[in-house]
């Protein structure tokens, strides 16, 4: 399979900027560094205990030559406070986990000393699928569990900010639900026209088109929205969907991958730099395409 609007950004994102993976302590996580390396993507900078590191790579065959390692005791939160504090001092441009637990990694990003801004933390999907012609944006599937209203706009507005930075603009959204009709027992859809109401009246972000609620089916596809008499001007053509809550965005990203063999680039917005989630199951292909997305967020962020 190619992916070529993905290999596009990948291509676009070379850069030095520093990477800090904290607690690379495992072997898909070192062969992520190295790929970078290779890919010329950023100057990773690892976290973690250094002998620990260095075996584990001798063990496997990874030249780290050249990488730098900042020595910690072997404690993935204490490495990970380590990397909060050097992000503070404006030495890393962009976080990536390495196999350490997510909360371990995000408990000290967003703590009160932290990397927490105004904004919730969230995460954006990008996903590249043999069947749309552009890449289509998912939020949010891994962070937020249950979002209320107004955590949901919160998630709008970091996703479009972001895609804004990656160079997608006059963005169309569609908040996905179980169905298009606005029912008081489904909450999602009463969310979706308390966020359509709302940007209606004080727009979310500029130059940007939100529906909903959709079913997917309408949502994604024109002749669908048509036979169920929608008339939309997004149906058919989202940048952005909005999933009701973590439940739906897991399945939905996992069924992309799995059955629909879709790529997909990933990263979680809201803290002060772009941090990169990997999971053991994620392709190698799709690790380096999030750090690529994360690099463009970062060198496109102005502060």
């Amino acid at each position: 399979m190619k992916y070529p609007l993905l290999e596009k950004m990948i291509e676009e994102a070379k850069s030095n900027l520093p990477l800090g993976v904290v607690y690379p302590l495992s072997a898909p996580a070192l062969e992520t560094v190295i790929d970078l390396v290779n890919k010329q993507l950023c100057t990773p900078i690892l976290i973690g205990p250094e002998d620990q590191i260095r075996e584990l790579a001798g063990a496997n065959g990874f030249l780290l030559d050249g990488i730098q390692i900042v020595d910690t005791p072997q404690d993935p939160i204490l490495a990970t406070q380590k990397a909060v504090e050097m992000v503070k001092e404006g030495k890393l441009a962009v976080l990536m986990k390495g196999s350490l637990h997510t909360e371990d990694l995000m408990g000290p990003i967003v703590s009160r000393t932290g990397l927490r801004t105004e904004r919730r933390t969230s995460h954006l999907f990008l996903f590249e699928l043999d069947r749309y012609p552009k890449l289509l944006g998912v939020s949010d599937c891994v962070v937020n569990i249950a979002p209320n209203a107004d955590q949901k706009i919160q998630i709008l507005k970091s996703s479009l900010e972001a895609l804004n930075k990656l160079g997608i603009h006059n963005t169309k959204v569609a908040i996905i639900t179980a169905t298009e009709v606005v029912n008081p027992t489904m909450p999602a859809t009463m969310d979706a026209k308390q966020i359509v109401d709302t940007h209606t009246t004080n727009a979310i972000h500029p130059q940007t088109i939100i529906e909903g609620p959709f079913g997917f089916d309408n949502a994604i596809s024109m002749e669908s929205a048509k036979t169920k008499g929608i008339d939309s001007r997004v149906a058919g053509d989202p940048d952005l969907l909005l999933v009701p809550d973590l439940q739906v965005g897991n399945i939905l990203y996992k069924s992309l991958v799995y059955m629909a063999g879709a790529e997909c680039a990933g990263t979680i917005l809201g803290a002060t730099v772009p941090i990169i989630l990997t999971s053991r199951s994620d392709s190698v292909f799709s690790r380096v395409a999030s750090t690529a997305m994360a690099i463009l967020l970062a060198k496109n962020s102005h502060h």
